[in-house]
């Protein structure tokens, strides 16, 4: 009945965070009202058309990459009906970096701007040096200009970089103060300095992990100290995660949280930083885990379309958080949304596949010799990471769909964890049978029994919503209606 009821309870908060809120006030009307973006992957229309290129662009991602601008629009236009003081985006400005879609981006800035609203920005691992900046208005996706560090900085100055900020010469990040008393710290994790863009023989190199340069972490002490020093208050912004929010992301998902997080993570927390927001992982997800809150925001440009808004108390003691999707947005674009996610289920078979193959390829000649040695036809087996992945899309594909969708939206259940998790036990046992018969059923009892329970914590922590499984430190923190006292 506890669980019922703090299901309940989650799911009514869920509800009020997505109803309209009209005026000035989201939860109270006091102190310092800001909101935030992540990932809004903008392709400016002058890239986007209707021609070959698009539709396979399209087809092929998770994100609605062709109605990224007007996504973008009427976020713009609900962030100005709110009236923040500030509004921070976490990176991933752009689709891939391309020099129309960053000055298609600032247009909307500019919007903000004139009316009353002050953005914050960094950069993200798509947004700089990119070498898959492309155009996809024609048949051919065709490449076009992207932008150099400098150059971000130069676009961005009214919203960061320039008067007004403190910079790292080291990097994109910077310090500013937004309100009397309170630092952003806003930190450039991404290594886009170490990406080539091909060409007259060159290699096309590109980094979508993170890493925290020592010099620019020197320079964080140093902003940090000061502040101590000032008396206020620090949050900070940065693309990558810093804490896990999966049991095992680090070693499982390693491009989506910082190199050394724990590290990083003690750096901010020697310093006085409780909060930090961060992106790139497309998930709507908070993890509080050794004193840090790491709010993640899911893409703006990909189901649900969310929206989180943080008001700061007088005293700048407390912070709330509230999260907004954009559930009535369109009707028809929402759905249109929720199948990209549907689909995608397709793409994670793949991307799972490929991982796993090369070990499973590596012991597939002994595994045949064990298996016919027990009178068992082996003709079935994946013979590439293609036939696993279709074996995978066969058995998994619901469960991996429902996953996707209810992490991406965050706050999940027990009850959604145990029905998911059930569906993937189902799945095992039906991989095994086409695969090796009805014998296949009791080497797949024998799976889950034995070695699902390895992986099965990871399982919950995703799908539950909890950090540290079984540890003495577990944890799970609300996603959508965040307090922190900082």
């Amino acid at each position: 009945m506890k669980n019922y009821l703090l299901m309940m309870g989650s799911m009514l908060l869920a509800v009020i965070a997505a109803l309209p809120v009209e005026g000035n006030t989201v939860m109270n009307s006091t102190g310092v009202k800001m909101m935030v973006m992540s990932d809004p992957h903008l392709l400016a229309p002058s890239l986007a058309g209707d021609g070959k290129a698009a539709k396979h662009l399209a087809s092929s991602d998770m994100k609605l990459v062709l109605e990224s601008d007007e996504i973008v629009v009427r976020m713009v236009d609900e962030i100005i009906r709110q009236k923040p003081e500030w509004l921070f985006i976490t990176g991933d400005l752009t689709f891939n970096g391309a020099r129309a879609s960053h000055e298609r981006v600032v247009s909307h800035l500019a919007r903000l701007e004139k009316a009353g609203v002050r953005t914050l920005v960094i950069p993200g691992n798509h947004d700089v040096n990119c070498p898959y900046s492309k155009s996809y208005a024609g048949e051919v996706a065709e490449p076009v200009a992207t932008v150099t560090s400098e150059e971000f900085a130069q676009l961005y100055s009214p919203y960061g970089y320039g008067a007004g900020s403190t910079r790292d010469p080291n990097s994109l990040s910077y310090t500013c103060e937004p309100v009397d008393g309170l630092m952003l710290l806003c930190i450039d994790s991404n290594r886009y300095g170490e990406n080539r863009l091909g060409g007259d023989g060159e290699k096309v190199v590109y980094h979508n992990d993170g890493a925290v340069k020592p010099e620019t972490q020197e320079w964080i002490k140093t902003q940090l100290d000061d502040a101590k020093a000032g008396g206020k208050r620090v949050i900070a912004l940065m693309h990558h995660h810093l804490v896990e929010h999966i049991d095992g992301e680090a070693k499982l998902l390693p491009n989506y949280i910082v190199a050394d997080h724990e590290q990083v993570a003690k750096v901010l927390r020697d310093g006085g930083v409780k909060v930090v927001f961060t992106g790139h992982l497309h998930i709507t997800d908070a993890a509080t885990i050794g004193g840090i809150t790491d709010v993640a925001t899911g893409s703006a440009s990909t189901y649900p379309l969310p929206l989180r808004t943080v008001l700061i108390d007088d005293d700048m003691k407390w912070m709330s958080i509230s999260t907004r999707f954009f559930d009535d947005l369109d009707e028809k674009l929402l759905q249109r949304g929720r199948e990209q996610v549907e689909k995608s289920a397709v793409t994670v078979a793949g991307m799972l596949s490929r991982r796993l193959w090369p070990k499973i390829d590596g012991r597939m000649g002994q595994l045949k010799q064990m298996l016919e040695m027990q009178g068992l036809e082996t003709t079935k087996l994946p013979h590439s990471s293609q036939e696993l992945s279709d074996l995978l899309v066969r058995h998994l594909c619901e469960p991996l769909t429902k996953s996707l969708l209810e992490v991406s939206r965050g706050n999940e259940s027990e009850h959604q964890a145990a029905s998911v998790i059930d569906e993937i036990k189902h799945g095992v046992k039906g991989m095994m049978v086409e695969l090796l018969g009805n014998e296949g059923e009791m080497i797949a009892e024998f799976l889950i029994d034995e070695v699902f329970p390895r992986v099965e914590p990871m399982l919950k922590s995703a799908l539950e919503d909890v950090n540290h499984v079984g540890a003495s430190d577990e944890s799970r923190t609300h996603d959508h209606e965040i307090e922190v006292e900082f």
